[in-house]
């Protein structure tokens, strides 16, 4: 179909791509959360509610994004340097002991908007870390693992979202790991745009370049890939930290915040007064 092909092997990867997908999903969650903090107790699970819809709906958007970054070099290497940006800025601002945190005094609407704002940068990581990882410049024919692994880990969010940002705040080297695949992945993108430059270049001046770009091989990339993933959550197994009360609070939070939306763009709205009911109870 549209030139797609299936090979056995794909599973492998669309398993790879979900157990990423979910991570950064769960991250993308938990950064939701603490940025809806200052809301009242109702106002920001509606908030959130909006924010994991706009999750959903930003990352099936973003998918469209992948069939154009295989086409042009250029928007390869812009992918791949996006990627390597970014778990240096989660370690920079890990080291710093800096966290998403929320906007005091921004309305309830502009809070929305910001935690979508969130979500895209989120969408971006996800799909563009997908293309790096199945190499749909090389294979267009496997464009369908990334949106299969997109819309598993979607699923995946939508009921398991509380599961997994437990698992991120018990044991947090995971959400380290996780960027590191990040960079992997945008280290093996930025090989590809390189590459695709010299054909480009060749295509077009009907001459080579004074030098050969390589390639990472898939045995390479694999192989890089099994070693952060089993040492990563080794390590991580090995460094557990006790989750406290706010942090299994927001993870309830999210969870509630799923079980209000109804998939088809619904939400449940309880009366207003609950919130005087709950700010005064916390009082």
């Amino acid at each position: 179909m549209f030139g797609q092909r299936f090979h056995p092997g794909d599973l492998g990867t669309i398993g790879v791509l979900v157990v990423l997908e979910a991570l950064l999903s769960a991250d993308n969650a938990l950064v939701l959360a603490i940025m809806a903090r200052h809301l009242p107790h109702e106002q920001r699970k509606k908030a959130l509610m909006y924010g994991i819809i706009g999750a959903f709906v930003l990352r099936t958007g973003a998918i469209i994004l992948a069939a154009s970054i295989i086409q042009f070099w250029w928007l390869q290497l812009i992918g791949a340097v996006y990627l390597l940006y970014l778990p240096i800025n989660h370690f920079i601002k890990s080291a710093q002991g800096k966290e998403a945190s929320g906007k005091e005094g921004m309305s309830f609407w502009a809070t929305v908007v910001y935690l979508n704002i969130v979500d895209l940068a989120f969408a971006l990581d996800s799909v563009i870390a997908a293309v790096a990882v199945v190499d749909t410049v090389r294979h267009k024919d496997k464009l369908w693992v990334v949106i299969a692994g997109a819309i598993i880990g979607i699923i995946l969010l939508r009921f398991a979202a509380g599961y997994f940002i437990r698992l991120l705040e018990k044991y947090p080297v995971l959400d380290h790991v996780a960027y590191v695949l990040v960079g992997w992945a945008g280290l093996k993108l930025f090989l590809i745009a390189g590459h695709s430059f010299e054909e480009w270049w060749m295509m077009t001046h009907k001459d080579h370049l004074a030098y050969v770009v390589p390639e990472m091989s898939a045995a390479v990339f694999w192989v890089g890939m099994g070693i952060i993933s089993i040492g990563g959550t080794l390590l991580a197994v090995r460094h557990p930290v006790a989750v406290t009360a706010e942090q299994e609070q927001e993870s309830h939070e999210v969870e509630d915040a799923m079980h209000g939306w109804h998939g088809d763009g619904s939400v449940d709205d309880k009366p207003a007064d609950n919130q005087g009911t709950d700010d005064g109870k916390k009082a």
